[in-house]
């Protein structure tokens, strides 16, 4: 065999042994994919909010009354003279077994024949606090800070705030 010869054999056995590993089929590969569907949260008004009857000692100043939601308890500022019962709104929700995001408006009003009362929601954590529902269900407190007006008329006011639930 010449030179030439054995130098266009070697060059064919060389591209012989670089033909397979280039030519390889690929390899497959599996994972895994996973999903929970978790049930619809519902919630049910166990009690409403009440703030009490207010009176204002006098008409010049206002006052400020706060149902606390995680003691319960109402503190009413020296401006005012708070009476009768009184509590923090309780909710109870219900679903899967997982966290839920907490969150709401920062103020809502109570109207009636006066002037509107602004009011704003209180919950341990703040708007945003990430509860869990256990065992299918859990109850929560909702409080708020009601500022009362100067020379507000006497009458019942009433309003409605909004709680907005979210699995995390």
């Amino acid at each position: 065999m010449s030179a030439q010869s054995r130098i266009a054999a070697s060059g064919l056995i060389a591209a012989a042994l670089l033909a397979p590993a280039s030519a390889r089929a690929a390899t497959a590969q599996t994972g895994t994919a996973q999903a929970q569907v978790l049930e619809t949260i519902q919630f049910a008004v166990l009690l409403d909010m009440n703030f009490g009857r207010v009176a204002l000692r006098d008409n010049v100043n206002g006052g400020i009354v706060v149902i606390d939601p995680a003691t319960t308890g109402r503190n009413c500022d020296a401006a005012l003279v708070c009476a009768g019962s009184f509590a923090a709104s309780q909710l109870e929700l219900s679903g899967s077994d997982a966290d839920v995001q907490v969150t709401f408006d920062p103020t809502f009003e109570l109207t009636g024949p006066g002037a509107p009362i602004a009011a704003e929601p209180h919950f341990p954590g703040g708007s945003g606090t990430v509860v869990r529902i256990s065992g299918g269900r859990t109850v929560v407190k909702l409080g708020a800070r009601l500022h009362v007006n100067p020379n507000q008329a006497p009458g019942v006011y009433t309003g409605q705030f909004s709680v907005n639930l979210e699995y995390y």
